[in-house]
């Protein structure tokens, strides 16, 4: 049985790094959900219908924010966790801050300046998730790239 993922990101821009996450999980064999732009575009009351049945189908939840997070992705990430979903958050250390009382011990915080401790963060919540080893594998290969994406992008 393949590993349901779900990337909730902040902003429209950061939807790039959100689809070739889930290009990446496809290749290794994950169902990977990721919502449509216009939903990062306006102030929904609720997650939207398709977002909300992915969110239940969902193993685990990936978060990715940069600059800033939408209301709808903090309405994802509320709602995973409201359903007991294993979610990581990986953002900037600016948002990082915002973000860690209501996730907290779930935020990586991407700081270009120390890239490691982003990524002994990743390993750190695998160990602590219950998954198949091959599910921990992949996920590890996606959470190392999007860590990369992350410290790579072009900054504004």
């Amino acid at each position: 049985m393949a590993l349901n993922l779900y990337i909730a990101y902040g902003i429209a821009s950061d939807q790039t790094t959100a689809l070739r996450l889930q290009a990446l999980g496809a290749v290794n064999g994950l169902n990977v959900y990721v919502p449509p732009s216009y939903t990062r575009t306006s102030a929904q009351a609720a997650v939207d219908p398709q977002s909300e049945s992915s969110l239940r189908a969902a193993d685990v939840v990936l978060g990715i924010i940069t600059s800033a997070i939408s209301e709808s992705c903090r309405q994802e990430l509320n709602h995973a966790k409201a359903l007991g979903r294993k979610t990581i958050v990986m953002a900037e250390p600016g948002t990082a801050a915002q973000l860690e009382p209501f996730f907290p011990g779930n935020i990586l915080i991407i700081d270009p300046a120390d890239p490691a401790q982003a990524e002994f963060g990743i390993v750190q919540f695998l160990k602590n998730t219950e998954l198949e080893q091959n599910a921990k594998t992949a996920l590890l290969a996606i959470g190392t790239l999007a860590l990369g994406l992350l410290l790579f992008a072009p900054q504004d």
